[in-house]
């Protein structure tokens, strides 16, 4: 698969999004599907995502998660898509994936193009409604972290994702034990939550292309 091919690709998808479907496979089993509708009218805070492709030196097609630092919050130490809260500055969402993947990565903005949009999702315990865009990077990145919030960078091979299987593993919230389904990164380490479903209905998107 050549980079330029899967642009092509997803700038002609005209057809349904995989939407709710698609991300429910990743969802943990505690997560209800709520009415996006009905939740939009509360005034949630709204955010944006970016999964970041470009082509490796080795001609490889990836993307990058983001790990988080620990810190007292609801998605301390977690991996995620580079992204963040919308501003009031922003044009429009699309910019605010933007603006947050140059500030975390480090990237300029303008070797990143938005290819489209995925179904947004709401994000219980932050009270966000996250709206996912697919975006490349012209030429192959070189990141320099946001100290304050990212503690690591990891490029994900995009063909290893297709091929891999999500998996099931444990987490304890207080006193429960739960089995939670994700992507496994390896040493014990899972892409997991809201991220997971971003990557499930992504998944499933080139699957229809």
């Amino acid at each position: 698969m050549f980079l330029d091919d899967l642009q092509l690709k997803l700038e002609n998808y005209e057809s349904e999004l995989p939407g709710w479907e698609a991300q429910a496979r990743l969802s943990p089993p505690y997560r209800e599907k709520y009415d996006l509708e009905e939740i939009k009218k509360t005034n949630p805070r709204i955010a944006a995502v970016m999964i970041l492709l470009y082509e490796n030196e080795d001609g490889e097609i990836v993307f990058p998660v983001t790990l988080r630092h620990t810190y007292d919050g609801v998605h301390s130490n977690q991996f995620s898509l580079p992204g963040g809260a919308f501003e009031p500055e922003d044009i429009n969402l699309s910019y605010t994936a933007i603006r947050e993947t140059v500030e975390e990565l480090g990237v300029e903005e303008e070797n990143i193009e938005i290819l489209k949009q995925l179904s947004e999702l709401y994000i219980p315990p932050s009270n966000f409604v996250v709206y996912p865009f697919i975006g490349i990077h012209h030429g192959s990145p070189e990141f320099l972290p946001e100290e304050a919030e990212v503690a690591e960078i990891i490029p994900i091979d995009l063909e290893a994702f297709l091929q891999a299987e999500p998996m099931n593993f444990e987490r304890v919230f207080g006193e429960y034990t739960v089995d939670i389904p994700g992507y496994e990164l390896g040493d014990e380490s899972y892409i997991w939550g809201a991220t997971a479903m971003i990557l499930s209905e992504f998944g499933a998107l080139l699957e229809k292309l």
